[in-house]
């Protein structure tokens, strides 16, 4: 066939381990700290920015609950053995909490999966996993008189206050057993059997973290209600009690629990009362308490508000608990949706009409998509790794979504210092045009012990070397404004000191730094904006360079890489199915490109060595360039390959401060064959 030229049309469907032949033309073979989307291409992932240091301790154990309040009200909930801590999201300042009934439930070996959290206004309900949940020794009080059959059969003289009867009923009631008080007043009152316990365990029931109102909070025990009436048959206690809680949650207006194979709600508008207001009749208001039924173990791990439903995930099934119209124990109805093995230490999270949850793939992990169809109501559940199956590790810890961006992340505890990123798009309810996988890395020495999305901005809590810090990552701060442009991690702006001395200007960090960081003038720097200095390190926490610098603010930060490598060329028929016969030998490549500021193409021919061809775009300092601002190039850029394609490797780097910008690309090559295809 001679000299032919393919394109391929977007970089945005991330990574595949299929053959090549199989995959995507828009699918790679590696994605390193690109962001993929359907609206501008695929870019150099937004830096980290530095927001505070939290602590001067080492909190790899620890977990992480986010209260998003409101815009102004917004915080960090860390819970480490024993200790809990509270710190502004915008500002990263520590609150004062108070503790009145001490610390001892907040006891766990590994508080990084032994908690779970749900807030609900100013209460944020805290459980350990590791508890049992206890009845307390309180007695109901009270003198048994006996039992009558009927009310009607009561004494009506002789009464004192405090006598208890018991109205057993006859066979023509549909009602158990009930019992009643005599108040003294000339009235019998529904109460509870004499001699029974009646209260919950406050020590051992989930504890409560309560915002003051005024920058303060308690942590304290709640004060849940006591049983007022029937007896252990006809208002037993909940079913949680004798049981470690798995999962709290909130749900059409009641509190609840899952506790072994049970789901529990509270009653409704009533949030820490699980016990009925009488026993003579079932009310649409009484406590919800019901069993999932499966022929597998079906021990729940967690709990999630969905939709109108309550989704509930077992080790190896999944559930849906549905209700008509209200909720109540009359209604409540718990269905299997599917059956998985879950990734049982992460908790599934929602995005619009999906639930994402991770799943076992023996020393892997896989992620699920739990959807709704709009149209046909068909619950199903899609495997989002089913083209990368290798490539998540296993031991998935947190799921963070966010379905302003249609992005999914993904931590493991097998690697700390990376984030996998889904991001999809649907165009229509039955069309799904982006899959894509990749992942963001952050330096080898940072531990991700948290992620968690407000808007589009994703908040990391992240151990280092000295301590633990609060870093944010905008995902829509691409290419915006000077800050934008300006590519480093742990990103802070900071003026320098000036020594005439020395002549030569300082800048404190709030993070150990050393001269693997950058220094990016900033907008006070006129014709010199956006030039990088490299600095040397006098100590831990400075960076210095010669020369006067201190006349404004600068960008300080730590270079991080982005990295896209092409899969092979496979040349395709009109059908887009590939022919294998033919042989493809590459003769150029060419990028098209979007408000990029460098990068290199790297290209390894057949084994033969690494060729590197860059784009630079304008230089740095070039006095013509706009005040305040960087000039970005958009373009092709071309470069030779030379190689079998399916021996040659074509690599996209950026490992500059500049942004990079990335539309598609075509390749041109010579077809060779020895057959005829049929």
């Amino acid at each position: 066939m001679g000299l032919v030229n393919r394109s391929i049309p977007n970089l945005y469907n991330g990574v595949s381990q299929q053959p090549p032949s199989l995959r995507l033309t828009s699918q790679a073979t590696e994605q390193i700290n690109g962001l993929s989307s359907v609206v501008y291409g695929l870019a150099k992932r937004p830096p980290t920015k530095h927001v505070a240091k939290l602590s001067t301790s080492v909190l790899e154990d620890s977990f992480v609950h986010t209260i998003n309040r409101d815009a102004t009200e917004q915080y960090k909930v860390i819970i480490t053995n024993g200790g809990l801590k509270v710190y502004a999201v915008a500002t990263g300042l520590e609150k004062t909490v108070s503790f009145p009934d001490g610390t001892a439930y907040l006891n766990a070996v590994d508080p990084s999966t032994s908690f779970a959290c749900v807030t609900v206004a100013d209460y944020t309900f805290i459980v350990n996993k590791n508890v049992v949940v206890a009845s307390a020794a309180t007695l109901s009080t009270g003198t048994s008189k006996g039992s009558k059959q009927q009310f009607v059969d009561l004494p009506t003289s002789g009464n004192t206050v405090g006598d208890v009867w018991e109205i057993a009923g006859t066979g023509t009631n549909s009602f158990d057993s009930y019992y009643v008080k005599w108040d003294g007043s000339g009235t019998w009152r529904e109460t509870i059997k004499p001699g029974i316990k009646v209260a919950l365990d406050a020590a051992t029931m989930p504890f409560r973290l309560v915002n003051n109102g005024d920058g303060t909070f308690t942590c304290s025990k709640n004060v849940w209600a006591n049983r007022l009436v029937g007896d252990d048959t006809s208002a037993s206690f909940p079913s949680f009690v004798g049981h470690t809680i798995g999962d709290v949650y909130f749900h059409r207006n009641r509190l609840g629990f899952i506790a072994s194979e049970n789901v529990i709600f509270s009653r409704a508008g009533s949030f820490f009362n699980f016990f009925p207001e009488t026993v003579t009749v079932v009310l649409d208001t009484d406590p919800v308490d019901v069993a999932v039924s499966h022929t597998k173990v079906a021990v729940l791990r967690h709990a999630l508000a969905f939709n109108t439903s309550l989704m509930l995930f077992a080790d190896q099934a999944q559930f849906q608990l549905t209700a008509k119209d209200i909720l109540s124990p009359k209604t409540a109805v718990i269905n299997v949706t599917t059956e998985f093995d879950i990734e049982a230490k992460c908790k599934p999270t929602t995005s619009g009409t999906s639930i994402f949850f991770g799943v076992t793939k023996g020393q892997h992990s896989g992620i699920k998509e739990y959807l709704v169809q709009p149209l046909t109501y068909t619950n199903d559940a899609s495997d989002l790794t089913a083209h990368v199956p290798k490539y998540i590790p296993k031991n998935l810890f947190k799921l963070a979504s966010s379905n302003l961006d249609n992005v999914v992340i993904a931590l493991s505890k097998d690697e700390r210092s990376t984030l996998y990123v889904y991001r999809y798009y649907w165009s229509s309810p039955e069309e799904k045009v982006q899959s894509s996988w990749s992942k963001f890395t952050l330096d080898a020495g940072a531990v991700i012990l948290d992620a968690e999305f407000r808007n589009t901005v994703l908040d990391l809590v992240v151990k280092r070397s000295d301590g633990t810090y609060l870093e944010s990552l905008n995902l829509e701060a691409i290419n915006d404004a000077l800050d934008g442009r300006i590519l480093l991690d742990q990103k802070v702006s900071v003026t320098g000191v000036f020594d005439a001395g020395t002549g030569q200007t300082t800048w404190t960090l709030p993070y150990p730094v050393d001269d693997t960081f950058k220094i990016v003038l900033g907008e006070s720097f006129t014709s010199q904006v956006a030039t990088v200095l490299s600095p040397s390190a006098p100590t831990a926490y400075t960076l210095r360079v010669p020369g006067n610098f201190a006349s404004g603010a600068v960008f300080i930060g730590r270079p991080y890489t982005f990295r896209f490598t092409f899969s092979p060329v496979v040349f395709k028929d009109e059908q887009k199915v590939a022919v294998v016969h033919y042989k493809v030998k590459l003769k150029n490549f060419e990028i098209l490109f979007d408000d990029t500021g460098y990068f290199r193409a790297e290209v390894n021919p057949d084994g033969r060595g690494e060729y590197s061809y860059v784009y630079t775009g304008n230089t740095l300092g070039d006095t013509s360039w706009k005040l305040g601002d960087i000039t970005l190039g958009t373009g092709k850029f071309r470069f030779p390959v030379m190689g079998d394609s399916g021996k040659s490797t074509i690599t996209l780097v950026n490992d500059s401060v500049l942004p990079s910008v990335f539309q598609a690309a075509e390749w041109e090559g010579v077809l060779s064959t020895g057959s005829k295809h049929l």
